[in-house]
């Protein structure tokens, strides 16, 4: 249409010149004018391009990965299913979900696609329109807003993008009504569900070819790409909010993360291109912390909140969203697509891995990677919200934000292990063993602040030490953890509780992979049968190519079982239908009522199960402190010192001297030199300064230091700190 008014106003002003008389000033206005015309419906041309670019690039977008025949044999299926009316007989309309527009927008895409056996069928069109119109006329309200604000207008309007380059498939007073019911009010400043409502804002406006639309659709898409300070998003220590301050790097985060990623895809190159600043955001977040809680193609189950109670929800399908990015991010192509043998499998879970260590002060989150493993922690304090309950999903979480440890090595250890957990043993967590698992029940959806101030830890970039104070459905116990390169020192002291139920630290419950050896003092070695058995005297376990050690005798019990359960008694939108399977699980019994008892054990993952018979070298890694005021480990080794401190008080060790003014974690690298490097935090967010005194080995006296502390939303922060020659320099680590 543009084009084709172009052409007759060239004609006229052709005419005009050729058979029309210069008139001086009047002539020559006509022909500025004629010219301005033109160059308008030249950039009206431009802006339509936009639309026909953007739209494009989704419908192609919508595409990806699709099975011809799988997509046929589904349509096929459902129309079996499908009423007179364009309804389909197996749904509830009062309570629809997601079924009638999937099954729509299926039919959509055979319809667009030459390679489909549907496509531009008559009889599929037909449908489109009767199922269509079927909806408009219903149109259906859910109680769960989601649905109504976000996946209703979202999948109406990738319907009409699909169908837009065929004029002739939908009829234009249908059209305009579905463009209607995909007008919604935008959220603002709502972290995801900002870029959930801009996305389909993006599709209304690819449709109508509105451009404020677009601007709306563009400005919200790329609101949510900021750091924020406690605000629902990406964090400035690179974790994700949402729903308040609880972390939801692999919940919401990914919502936030593959509707950026969308959006930068299908609006690179034009006006509406997402600002360099904000892209270097995209990337960091996407690079430095999501992906890094994936194993293989799995998901860290303490990042994917209350959809850890889905069917399936630790599987990433993170394919697209590489894709996109090796287009948008083509420097760092070696990496995305390293990302993507890993994902799909093509490549082992340690593939291109690099070591390293991450505390997310603002998440209280804990992430070791290294190539053998993934180890990570979950905890909450009063400044954050634990594992919430919503919408009856999450129902049993109650334990999840207590120092659960999710420790990988294929990445599938847990996956849809979620209906047969013993839910009151959440790996990594000391809690009240219940005869059911109603101790794990959450009591208040959409989050429950954390009950301690003491929940921090440090990081190096390499190495790190993270501590919890939990105090918690009457329990008490000082929690810590100590990461190196092949182990993972675990420590529990003061572990007190006054109730009826034994007191439990489990140390793993995942899905039986292999034989069970358990060492024990005297050098013999069992084989654990499908049964449950308390050791006193074990020194080691292993399973799954993970080994435990037990420098001390406690009361271990270890667990080579079946165990039964269902999903929806997790979440009630999940099936009843009752799953079983075998599961590996190992705790430490405290016994009834306890006071200040403790543990300690080191995971070596990565180690065959022949090692644990043979003599572990235990001399490059010492456990030296383990208290409720003082918890400290060594790995000569590597020349590290970790040390927890909950209250002030001093560590006096082979001519060394420690002492704090106030509780923090620190670390001293190199702690046997003349350059020894000092890593300081306060877990409790409170202290502008730390004073510490020091004697270390090549230092001939003692000294003292003071440490500033960063504040406000840097609160919690690592410090760096190098002590080379007593020449105390301060950097932020």
């Amino acid at each position: 249409m543009i084009n084709g008014a172009k052409f007759i106003l060239r004609r006229f002003f052709m005419h005009k010149l050729y058979f029309s008389k210069p008139n001086g000033k009047m002539y020559y206005k006509k022909y500025f004018l004629i010219l301005c015309l033109l160059n308008c419906l030249g950039k009206l041309n431009a802006q339509n391009k936009i639309y026909d670019t953007i739209a494009e690039r989704i419908a192609i977008d919508l595409q990806w990965g699709v099975n011809d025949q799988e997509l046929a044999s589904r349509i096929d299926n459902n129309w079996s299913k499908l009423a007179a009316d364009g309804s389909w007989i197996d749904i509830n309309y009062n309570d629809a979900k997601f079924d009638p527009l999937v099954r729509i927008k299926e039919m959509a895409i055979a319809y667009v696609r030459p390679s489909n056996r549907f496509y531009h069928s008559q009889k599929v069109q037909l449908l489109l329109v009767k199922s269509l119109q079927n909806w408009a006329d219903k149109n259906p309200k859910n109680k769960n807003w989601w649905y109504n604000d976000i996946f209703y207008p979202q999948n109406i309007g990738q319907i009409l993008v699909l169908l837009q380059q065929n004029t002739k498939a939908l009829p234009s007073e249908l059209k305009a009504i579905l463009i209607s019911r995909m007008q919604r009010k935008m959220r603002e400043n709502d972290g995801a569900n900002t870029s959930d409502i801009a996305l389909h804002y993006l599709y209304r406006a690819c449709v109508t070819e509105n451009k404020s639309t677009l601007d709306s659709a563009t400005t919200y898409l790329y609101q949510p790409i900021t750091l924020s300070n406690g605000k629902e998003g990406v964090q400035i220590d690179g974790s994700y909010y949402q729903h308040g301050k609880q972390q939801a790097i692999g919940s919401y985060g990914r919502v936030f993360l593959s509707n950026a990623v969308n959006a930068t895809f299908y609006l690179r190159n034009t006006p509406y291109a997402l600002p360099e600043k904000k892209l270097e955001i995209l990337i960091d977040f996407f690079k430095n912390t999501f992906a890094k809680t994936i194993r293989g193609t799995y998901y860290d189950f303490n990042v994917r909140g209350r959809g850890i109670s889905r069917k399936d929800s630790l599987r990433s399908g993170l394919e697209s969203i590489i894709n996109k990015m090796s287009t948008i991010n083509a420097e760092n192509n070696n990496y995305w697509n390293a990302l993507a043998l890993r994902v799909t499998n093509q490549k082992p879970a340690a593939y291109q891995i690099v070591s390293s260590h991450t505390f997310y002060w603002k998440s209280g989150y804990t992430l070791h990677v290294a190539p053998e493993y993934t180890f990570s922690v979950q905890t909450a304090s009063t400044r954050t919200l634990r594992t919430e309950r919503g919408n009856n999903e999450n129902i049993l979480g109650n334990f999840l934000a207590d120092g659960a440890t999710n420790i990988q090595r294929t990445g599938s250890e847990y996956a849809n292990i979620m209906p047969v957990w013993e839910w009151d043993k959440i790996p990594g967590t000391t809690n009240r063993d219940y005869l059911a698992d109603e101790g794990a029940t959450v009591k208040k959806d959409w989050g429950i602040p954390g009950t301690t101030d003491f929940v921090g830890g440090l990081s190096d970039g390499k190495y790190g030490v993270s501590a919890y104070h939990l105090n918690s459905d009457s329990v008490e116990a000082k929690k810590a953890w100590f990461f190196f390169d092949k182990e993972i020192v675990c420590l529990g002291a003061g572990i007190t509780s006054n109730t009826a139920q034994p007191i439990v630290t489990t140390i793993n419950q995942s899905w039986l992979r292999s034989e069970v050896s358990v060492a024990m003092q005297n050098n013999s070695n069992v084989l654990l049968p499908n049964i449950q058995v308390a050791y006193k005297n074990a020194t080691a376990v292993s399973h799954d190519s993970i080994s435990y050690f037990f420098p001390l005798n406690q009361n271990l019990v270890v667990a080579n079982q079946i165990q039964a359960g269902n999903w929806y008694r997790i979440n009630n939108f999940q099936p009843k239908e009752e799953r079983s399977g075998e599961v590996f699980k190992l705790w430490i019994d405290h016994g009834i009522k306890p006071t200040n008892a403790a543990y300690q054990y080191i995971v070596v993952p990565g180690s065959q199960k022949s090692s644990i018979f043979k003599n572990y070298p235990f001399n490059n890694l010492q456990i030296l402190q383990n208290t409720p005021n003082l918890q400290v480990v060594m790995h000569k080794k590597l020349g590290l010192l970790q040390m927890v401190f909950y209250a002030p008080d001093s560590f006096v060790y082979n001519g060394m001297t420690i002492k704090v003014d106030k509780p923090c974690v620190l670390q001293i690298n190199d702690f046997e030199s003349a350059n020894a490097i000092l890593f300081i935090a306060d877990p409790t967010q409170k202290s502008n300064e730390i004073n510490l005194e020091l004697k270390l080995p090549k230092y001939s006296t003692k000294f003292k230091l003071t440490c500033p502390l960063p504040d406000a939303e840097f609160a919690g922060k690592t410090v760096k700190f190098k002590l080379e020659n007593k020449n105390l320099q301060h950097k932020n680590n």
